[in-house]
């Protein structure tokens, strides 16, 4: 049996029953036809039938006589143990099922027995039912723990009834358990000092910015020097509780404003966040001074590497944007910001980046963990991710896989996370937090929505009048005169067939512009038509793209 790695193992060393180390999937189904009022017992049967399990779902946790953890087999996994069915009172609603799903994340896996759990849930609107997956991180990373539903999944109803995800195997490679051992080497040995100087922490935060750049030879690059985030409630030691909210957006909505503007979905995504962040503290007259800092994690692998082997991924620190930016030029910060990120780390050397990194987030981690919060500045505020999922329409056992959610665990020192699932067409989000540290943190949600309408209608006006001002001095005239120009200097005549060709060209490209202007219109329109909110605020930006076309004609 294989030994933890040192990145495996500091999800066991830094759990506590107030930060628990396990990651969590919410689905949710909707039943084939005629199981509508039996399905959650029907599936629920069906999985205590599946006795077999296979690594790491037959694992559990030992330790030797000299303190080092190893994974131990289990012969017989008892699958009531771990198999559990729970009924809201019909119809349950949307809140209810995410109160439900909080308290199950509230709670540390039992490290007697194989550290996985799944809860079947039923009773909700509509007759839906939902599963709850419980992982331990040691076990799965985030990754691999959102393949697990995935694996048992098919894109047609007749072939949905595969093994259910404790029957797939999820073992790491041997290259992927080195990589991690190399990778966490020094920051372990940090951790490991410090954890017994406690009280040297502070200073060497102090004096450690510098030095850990230093030290992994990264002192003459551009990174930003860490510990510089804004101290806000996102920073505080969680306590046990804990909270779900969930959101949705549509996937070809961020795909357009990714295309317009040239940042990434990723970029997209993080910037909705931090619009929403900011307006929560806002408005609990907590306003920001200087921005925001989110873990990101980062592919360190070079677009031409694709013989090396083993993990290359690595957290970054991404700074949002300033107060008072509008959504518009907060993406563009921030796509500055991530796209500079990643190219420092990946220009330097991945592993030295990694090693840097590990530093900073170990002795975050150890703050965190001592409650040394108010003595040290964050690194960062919060861990932002985005994990990819499945590109098709899924089922399972003949039944819709409706909607997929990722909850995630809270870092010590930390009270929030936001994690993005994509599936199909559409990107899923969860916010966990600690409740008793932020309450009403459930708007946040909300506020996401909203952020992205925002950006969206300022990204269309933007275009739009982008658009107008290249097709205003496009009359017929003006296009004499440049096909004219491009023809004299291509020694054509009127008479030349080919000059028609390029007058011709020329009234396509602006009937194409038109085309485009109107369409870019039309979208806006429909935002704020969708958020009556926006409608006030962007009048006058409407008014204006509507006189532009009017000219135009």
């Amino acid at each position: 049996m294989p030994s933890l790695s040192l990145l495996d193992f500091s999800f066991i060393v830094f759990e506590t029953a107030k930060t628990p180390m396990h990651v969590t999937g919410l689905v949710i189904l909707d039943p084939p036809e005629g199981q509508e009022h039996t399905f959650a017992q029907d599936i629920y049967d069906h999985f205590l039938q599946q006795t077999d399990t296979v690594a790491p779902f037959n694992w559990k946790l030992s330790w030797s006589l000299t303190g080092k953890p190893r994974w131990n087999s289990v012969s017989k996994v008892n699958l009531e143990d771990h198999l559990r069915i729970t009924m809201l009172p019909s119809p349950g609603s949307e809140k209810q099922l995410q109160q439900v799903v909080g308290r199950l994340h509230s709670q540390v896996l039992d490290r007697s027995r194989p550290m996985w759990e799944l809860w079947v849930i039923g009773g909700l609107e509509n007759n839906r039912v939902a599963l709850v997956m419980k992982i331990h991180h040691s076990m799965a990373d985030g990754v691999r723990a959102a393949t697990l539903f995935t694996r048992s999944c098919s894109s047609t109803i007749e072939d949905s009834f595969g093994k259910p995800f404790w029957q797939c195997d999820l073992r790491k490679s041997a290259s992927q358990r080195r990589a991690e051992t190399h990778l966490t080497d020094m920051v372990t040995k940090t951790v490991m000092a410090a954890s017994k100087q406690i009280s040297l922490i502070p200073s060497m935060v102090r004096l450690g910015s510098k030095l850990a750049l230093k030290a992994v030879k990264l002192a003459d690059c551009d990174l930003k020097v860490p510990f510089t985030a804004p101290k806000t409630p996102f920073n505080l030691s969680p306590k046990r509780s804990r909270a779900v909210s969930t959101g949705q957006f549509s996937i070809s909505e961020l795909k357009h404003i990714s295309h317009i503007t040239g940042a990434s979905m990723n970029d997209v995504l993080f910037t909705v966040s931090d619009i929403a962040l900011n307006r929560y503290l806002n408005d609990r007259a907590i306003p920001l001074r200087k921005p925001l800092v989110a873990m990101m994690p980062i592919n360190l692998r070079k677009k031409d590497d694709v013989a090396s082997k083993g993990n290359k991924m690595s957290v970054g620190h991404v700074e949002l944007g300033r107060p008072h930016l509008t959504p518009l030029e907060r993406l563009e910060v921030i796509e500055h910001a991530t796209s500079d990120l990643k190219r420092e780390a990946i220009n330097i050397s991945p592993d030295a980046y990694v090693n840097y990194s590990m530093i900073v987030n170990g002795v975050s981690l150890i703050s965190g963990k001592f409650g040394l919060n108010n003595f040290i500045p964050p690194a960062s505020n919060l861990l932002i991710s985005n994990v990819p999922g499945a590109k098709e329409q899924l089922y399972f056992m003949g039944a819709k896989v409706q909607e997929q959610y990722p909850v995630s665990l809270l870092m010590p020192g930390q009270t929030l996370n936001i994690t993005f699932f994509s599936n199909a067409d559409t990107m899923y989000y969860s916010l966990v937090a600690c409740c008793q540290s932020l309450p009403g943190f459930e708007v946040i949600a909300d506020y996401m929505k909203e952020a992205l309408d925002e950006l969206k209608c300022e990204v269309m006006a933007t275009a739009a009048s982008a658009v107008a001002d290249q097709l205003e001095y496009r009359d017929d005239s003006s296009l004499a005169v440049e096909t004219a120009v491009e023809a004299a200097n291509g020694s054509l005549t009127p008479e030349d067939e080919e000059f028609e060709t390029l007058f011709a060209e020329k009234q396509k490209k602006v009937e194409e512009l038109e085309k485009q202007l109107a369409k870019l219109t039309e979208m806006l329109s429909e935002t704020v038509e969708l958020n009556p909110q926006l409608s006030a605020q962007n009048q006058d930006e409407l008014e204006g793209q509507e006189k532009a076309a009017v000219n135009l004609h």
